[in-house]
């Protein structure tokens, strides 16, 4: 074979650029091509390159097109600025381990939605960034080298204060019933629970409640108007055409609680404490920064009553979700298997070859 490569981030965590907050310039990313050669090399092509795209499906046309629209292509050549002779080529003259440092800007980077390792629950919409290392060696029946690595790109997020504020929503049915549901207003991806408190008071024999559960829910709403005109697209000769999906999904195993001993005072006398399992693989931080995105999440605390009658009562809180610690697990098994194997063969890639009164108050003066 030759040769094999791999491209190497100079980043915190592999494959993860968070983008500065002075997003109104350039962001360069630096890094190398990390070369393996049985024997002595001569390359006349080599580049770095990354690429993104937004790719849309039109669910009412007949033959459910894509809609393609990139979000960057950067470009970057290595030849010019490696080739200490003149020749046109980078030179490696030994066998051995040899890089080829690039540095690589983000141009525009205010306008680059991120990406996750999650998927949005959508067959309609995609977005993907990729980083690409070309080389070709400098003879004429040499072929071209691609590895590729998908690319995860997230904004920074502010900090978290020492104490998070806590969000309370209070349903009040005079006379009849009412309760109180606390919680806090920011989780991090990482965590694995989240605490959540509960207070109640039947007011009537009749609005004994059954039992009560929380959930987290996540609001996925996109509103995206095409740049460019796609012939394949009725009536979307010119630029313009709308597309909308908006979907919601349980992103977190219930937490139910019964009042099995029947009791009128359930949750009146003290609270209800109640740990809500968060899943890491499903929840994606929250973000309102998009103009065609809108990424939200809820907690959404219903309570059943005995008399099936009567209609659940369901309070929502907003919840914000942060990168911190972001999937610190998978990350720290990614470490550990690059120590077992050979990180330059094992990852080689080659491409071609509501009637109730809610209120709502916050214990802090911080809001999410």
């Amino acid at each position: 074979m030759g040769f094999t490569f791999d491209i190497e981030l100079h980043t915190e965590q592999p494959f993860i650029i968070d983008l500065k907050a002075d997003s109104h310039h350039n962001q360069t990313v630096e890094g190398a091509i990390v070369i393996q050669l049985d024997r002595a090399e001569h390359f006349k092509i080599a580049t770095v390159s990354i690429h993104g795209h937004v790719g849309l499906a039109f669910p009412n046309s007949t033959k459910t097109p894509i809609v393609y629209e990139r979000l960057i292509e950067t470009h970057t050549d290595l030849v010019a600025a490696n080739d200490a002779n003149g020749k046109g080529r980078i030179e490696f003259h030994s066998a051995g381990t040899h890089e080829i440092p690039f540095r690589i800007d983000l141009p525009h980077a205010r306008d680059l939605p991120p990406t996750m390792i999650n998927r949005l629950d959508t067959h309609e919409i995609d977005w993907k960034y990729e980083i690409h290392a070309t080389l070709k060696r400098d003879f004429m029946l040499s072929s071209t080298r691609i590895v590729k690595h998908e690319l995860i790109i997230r904004r920074q997020i502010v900090p978290r204060t020492e104490t998070t504020a806590i969000l309370s929503a209070s349903t009040d049915m005079p006379k009849q019933f009412r309760s109180k549901l606390s919680a806090p207003s920011r989780v991090s991806m990482g965590q694995d629970k989240l605490r959540v408190s509960v207070e109640m008071k039947a007011r009537d024999k009749l609005f004994m409640v059954k039992e009560i559960d929380c959930a987290i829910v996540q609001t996925e709403e996109i509103n995206y108007v095409t740049k460019q005109g796609h012939p394949s697209v009725e009536e979307a000769h010119v630029p313009g055409v709308p597309f909308n999906v908006n979907a919601s999904r349980l992103v977190s195993a219930h937490k139910r609680i019964s009042n099995d001993d029947n009791d009128m005072d359930f949750g009146r006398h003290k609270p209800i404490h109640m740990d809500i399992h968060l899943d890491n693989f499903q929840l994606i931080p929250t973000d309102r920064g998009l103009s065609w995105l809108d990424i939200s999440q809820v907690l959404r605390f219903t309570v059943n009553f005995m008399d099936v009658n009567l209609e659940p009562i369901v309070t929502e809180l907003p919840l914000f979700v942060d990168h911190e610690d972001f999937c610190a697990v998978k990350i720290a098994e990614l470490k550990e298997a690059q120590q077992d194997k050979s990180r330059l063969v094992e990852s080689l890639k080659i491409a071609g070859t509501d009637e109730d009164h809610h209120s709502m108050t916050n214990a802090t003066p911080e809001t999410p």
